[in-house]
């Protein structure tokens, strides 16, 4: 008994080898992709993908693409923040958030609204997080995903199920992409403080089809000017609240307080001449809508 049991292990081991290997999303079409060093196609190999020009691997882990597996500067603030304990204890304020605008659901959807309704939708989504959205998109559409962080790239993989989701990791500002891919882009909570804000947003253009349509949203980048410490003149209240009661710690904190100042509106508008600007969230938050020029 004991040699056709074992038989049988091998061929259910194979077969659900072959089946994994079946269900990886990067078996399929990659045309969309290129190698961010030298632009050339990317191509599987053994260890994953890598570019038929330069020969760069790129690997892949639990069906993520791993374009940069480390960032630096700004992003390496979101990333270190997004992979650390303080997440998950900042979620709570997120929730509230959320919960004072009707619910998750609802108060999403003033963004995702923006984006066109069209079947079949190739879209483009940067720092797509936990994908939390994800599953309230028609079965249809065709998403990549882009985030720096590990930990919510994994959280956003079962979110992918019964659905055509390729996840990478690797950062805005050069993505793995090639020219005119997609017919919508969507990027929620990260543009404040990407490394360089304009260069993301010209490479979403940039993978873009002409009338293609880009929506871009994150909280007010001057939100903490309207908090109760600068109301009384004691700024150093509201650094202590975010960056300790909120869990925000004190680099991402630094970086909040570096960008108050940013023009998002300026920015979207030099990209994509006539954008939309939206407040949403009761005033804490924006939306851009912009069209790819052509």
């Amino acid at each position: 008994m004991n040699e056709p049991d074992n038989k049988q292990r091998t061929v259910n081991m194979a077969t659900a080898s072959m089946q994994s290997q079946a269900a990886s999303p990067w078996t399929g079409d990659l045309r969309a992709f290129r190698c961010p060093s030298c632009s050339g196609d990317l191509a599987a190999s053994d260890a994953g993908l890598s570019c038929v020009g330069c020969g760069t691997p790129y690997p892949i882990r639990d069906d993520v693409l791993i374009v940069k597996a480390w960032s630096d500067e700004n992003n390496r603030v979101a990333q270190d923040f997004y992979d650390s304990p303080l997440w998950p204890r900042f979620r709570f304020w997120e929730k509230l958030t959320w919960w004072c605008n009707g619910g998750e659901k609802r108060a999403r959807n003033q963004v995702l609204r923006h984006l066109p309704s069209q079947p079949g939708l190739k879209l483009l989504d940067v720092a797509v997080g936990d994908g939390v959205y994800l599953p309230w998109m028609p079965n249809d559409w065709d998403v990549v995903g882009v985030d720096v962080s590990w930990t919510q790239l994994a959280a956003c993989r079962p979110r992918t199920q019964g659905k055509t989701v390729r996840l990478i990791q690797g950062e805005a500002e050069n993505l793995p992409l090639h020219n005119a891919q997609f017919d919508a882009v969507l990027s929620i909570g990260a543009f404040n403080y990407f490394n360089d804000p304009e260069g993301s947003l010209r490479e979403m253009v940039r993978a873009t089809r002409p009338g293609g349509t880009i929506v871009i949203s994150d909280e007010m980048p001057n939100l903490t000017d309207r908090m109760i410490g600068h109301k009384l003149g004691v700024p150093a209240l509201d650094r202590w609240i975010v960056s300790r009661l909120m869990h925000l710690g004190d680099p991402f904190t630094d970086m909040v307080e570096r960008y108050r100042d940013l023009d998002v509106r300026a920015i979207a508008e030099r990209v994509m001449p006539g954008v939309e600007y939206h407040e949403v969230w009761r005033g804490l938050g924006y939306v851009l809508v912009g069209r790819v020029p052509g």
